[in-house]
């Protein structure tokens, strides 16, 4: 039986959004940009919760098509890249070490991709839902390596 699309949401979004209160309840959530082309916290935490429900949504898409070989390769590769996203704010030890948010979102990038690929081959919607991850992880990536370049990171 496949998952219903209101079980995978809950599957991306719960985590993602509990994730966020913790991160400004525990104030992490750099109200301020730092690094020039970063927004603020709050809008990089609801950018989270549409990618994140963009992965649900990508998940839910492979789901239905049914269990052949590369159908479940992609939609396992969904699942550890919704992983990979979540912990980024415990490993930047909470979101203040940026060399390490460089290295994260290039790890997770590099695996973002060819997930992203399997996808599309699959499904173009599933496929875009997993090209919107890759677009934000380049973007991050290159503003937070500019920062660390002109020496404007913690």
């Amino acid at each position: 039986m496949f998952l219903s699309l209101g079980a995978n949401l809950a599957l991306f979004l719960l985590p993602t959004l509990l994730l966020n209160g913790a991160i400004f309840g525990l104030g992490w959530d750099r109200s301020s940009a730092v690094l020039p082309g970063l927004p603020p916290g709050w809008f990089v935490g609801g950018l989270w919760a549409l990618l994140f429900a963009g992965m649900g949504v990508a998940r839910w898409l492979l789901l239905r098509l049914g269990a052949d070989r590369g159908t479940r390769r992609a939609e396992t590769g969904v699942l550890l890249l919704g992983f990979l996203c979540l912990i980024y704010p415990l490993y930047t030890v909470g979101l203040s070490n940026d060399r390490a948010g460089l290295v994260g979102n290039v790890i997770t990038l590099l695996m973002a991709l060819p997930v992203a690929a399997l996808a599309l081959r699959r499904s173009r919607a599933a496929g875009g839902c997993i090209a919107a991850v890759c677009l934000w992880l380049s973007y991050a990536a290159a503003v937070t390596g500019y920062g660390i370049a002109h020496g404007l990171t913690n």
